[in-house]
């Protein structure tokens, strides 16, 4: 009797484990981030926060598109020069490095460089935050160096 009472805890503690375990897969193969929306000169930019260094290193990686007014907002607790790479990106990006809510630099239509990472993107001066979005949407909505963000939830 008190085998057959262990042997249920010990398949439905493995039952958990399992529910957990598939649980960290989805939410990383999904990249499940909170999202916020970002105002820039009049347009409306939904983005996904990248706050943590595995949802930074992962991005937007591996994924096929990204809605037109959709973009990814990296956010860190400092101020510093800021490096960015187009790795195992399948589509083209407007990288914006930011610094205390105001653009400091845009590197314009950047090419999808899949599995063959050549170039690095810097942001050349302090930046607290960069926001990935299509390429050609600054072009389109008219963002330039100089311009203020704001960010709600």
């Amino acid at each position: 009797m008190e085998s057959i009472k262990k042997k249920k805890i010990i398949l439905f503690g493995l039952i958990l484990a399992l529910i957990f375990l598939l649980i960290i897969l989805v939410a990383w193969r999904f990249q499940l981030t909170p999202t916020v929306l970002v105002r820039i000169k009049g347009a409306e930019i939904k983005v996904e926060v990248a706050a943590d260094p595995i949802s930074r290193y992962n991005g937007l990686s591996r994924r096929d598109s990204l809605c037109p007014d959709c973009g990814m907002l990296f956010k860190f607790n400092d101020s510093a020069e800021r490096e960015f790479a187009m790795r195992e990106m399948e589509f083209p990006l407007d990288i914006i490095f930011i610094n205390q809510g105001q653009i400091i630099k845009i590197a314009k239509n950047l090419p999808a460089e899949g599995k063959s990472q050549i170039n690095i993107y810097s942001s050349d001066g302090l930046a607290d935050s960069v926001l990935e979005v299509n390429a050609g949407y600054c072009a389109r909505q008219g963002i330039t160096a100089g311009d203020f963000i704001s960010i709600s939830q």
